[in-house]
């Protein structure tokens, strides 16, 4: 943990006095200083005085000056929120003065003078935590609120602010998942009663959870699919015009064009934004046999690529199809992708040369059953329509911005590992294990559950990990 960090996270600190400048840095009509903790109201009768050159403060609306000494700095307008009724929990006043900068660190300096200190990231949000004014879910959507991007990712932050949707769905499954422990409790306990126990509702509601689960994690990877695209590796052996076809999709002489094999040796990125859906290409090294060690590197970066992507475009020579399709075969890694689009590139060659006696037709036959082929020659942007075509059926539907989505990437790991146990609790189930050792997963995945929450916290990592990540003054 950074040790700039470690303030907030002290419990002998976490009562003094801070203050920040909420509003961005810069030059503006209008700038806003946050003052909240014990001696607020001390220091605000200090450094203000109201028209009536009285440092009377109301209780919300007053109207003045902040001084320094008997030096005007400044006329300002300040909020008083009277505690517990507040953002953070604590006395919390907010000045709004003019915006300019000399104005905002003059203000900010003598706060500072007369006995607050300078606020961290987050540390505002953090209080209003810790005085249980917000749940640790509402702390982290005031984070998304900020850095929403569109409509969909702010109604998210919106719903977990206000009507703390998550935190209610995550707390059902907890219940859920607790009230299986207590069956089977029951059944350990009273083993010689002979209590009957419904193992099917058991098994039912095991079922019902996963479901849940699952459903959440899937929110989370098409939110970031809609946010920022699907990611296309093109890939191929060498010399099979991956490059060409990268520089016609993104209308742009980006990856290098060359008779030479092995030419591209990292990965080169692209954009195409079709019907305002982001497609982000990979352009790949070639795939075959070498024995140099930089282009060995390339291909390894391939094969990665290929694991991190949502759709394959596999470009290959037409003239090496039989050839191409064995290899594919062979190679299960590539050819078990759900979205994989072969494509035949330079037919602009074999076109006037007799083309259908080259190529063995069972072979198109059989592949075009079970995966998709598309001919095409890249140099004269034959075939490239097919490809948008292929492309515009893989956009996401339109989604009910009412779903309960996450966005949350500390949430998306979380429900992940609680998946792990769930998964591994059903397949035990089946196996008729004996119950006590059930308890051990499900009360495991209480525990990364509870983690979303922000309960039985044991250390305070996860807390340094959201709270600075906001700005200053939030």
């Amino acid at each position: 943990m950074n040790n700039n960090y470690n303030i907030i996270y002290n419990n002998s600190d976490n009562r003094s006095t801070i203050t920040a400048i909420s509003s961005p840095m810069g030059i503006g009509a209008i700038s806003i200083i946050r003052i909240t903790g014990s001696l607020t109201l001390k220091i605000i009768k200090r450094i203000f005085i109201n028209n009536k050159n009285k440092k009377v403060i109301k209780k919300k609306i007053n109207f003045g000056f902040i001084k320094n000494k008997k030096n005007i700095i400044d006329k300002v307008i300040l909020l008083y929120f009277k505690n517990p009724k507040s953002y953070t929990g604590e006395d919390l006043i907010e000045i709004y003065c003019h915006g300019s900068l000399y104005i905002q660190n003059k203000i900010l300096k003598i706060i500072i003078k007369n006995g607050a200190r300078l606020a961290i990231n987050g540390e505002f949000t953090y209080r209003a935590y810790l005085n249980k004014k917000i749940s640790l879910l509402q702390a982290e959507s005031v984070f998304d609120i900020i850095n929403s991007r569109n409509k969909r990712e702010h109604n998210i932050a919106i719903n977990s602010l206000i009507k703390n949707k998550l935190y209610k769905k995550i707390s059902k499954i907890i219940n859920n998942i607790l009230n299986i422990l207590s069956y089977i409790e029951i059944e350990l306990d009273f083993i010689e009663e002979n209590i009957n126990i419904n193992n099917k509702k058991i098994y039912n509601s095991i079922l019902e959870i996963e479901k849940k689960i699952k459903k959440m994690i899937n929110s989370f990877k098409i939110n970031n699919i809609i946010n920022y695209g699907l990611n296309i590796s093109i890939i191929g052996p060498v010399n099979s015009g991956k490059s060409t076809l990268m520089n016609k999709l993104i209308n742009e002489n980006k990856s290098i064009i060359s008779n030479i094999p092995g030419t591209t040796r990292d990965i080169v990125e692209g954009k195409i934004l079709i019907n305002n859906f982001n497609f982000n290409l990979y352009d790949t090294a070639g795939i075959r046999n070498t024995n140099n060690k930089i282009e060995k590197i390339g291909i390894k970066k391939t094969f990665k690529s290929i694991e991190h992507s949502n759709i394959i475009f596999f470009v290959f020579n037409i003239k090496n199809l039989k050839k191409t399709i064995k290899y594919l075969i062979k190679n299960k890694k590539i050819l078990n992708k759900k979205n994989i689009l072969l494509i035949a590139n330079k037919i602009d060659i074999y076109l006037n040369n007799k083309f259908k006696n080259k190529i063995d037709k069972k072979y198109i036959k059989i592949y075009n059953k079970k995966y998709n082929i598309i001919f095409i020659s890249a140099k004269y942007e034959y075939g490239i329509k097919y490809i948008i075509d292929y492309l515009k059926k893989k956009i996401p539907n339109k989604i009910n911005l009412n779903n309960n989505f996450i966005n949350n990437q500390r949430h998306y790991k979380k429900l992940k590992k609680t998946l792990v146990y769930i998964k591994k609790v059903k397949k035990d189930y089946r196996k008729n294990i004996p119950l006590e050792y059930l308890t051990i997963d499900l009360r495991k995945s209480i525990e990364y559950l509870y983690n979303i929450l922000g309960k039985n916290l044991d250390n305070n990592y996860i807390l340094n990990n959201i709270f600075t990540k906001f700005c200053i003054g939030k």
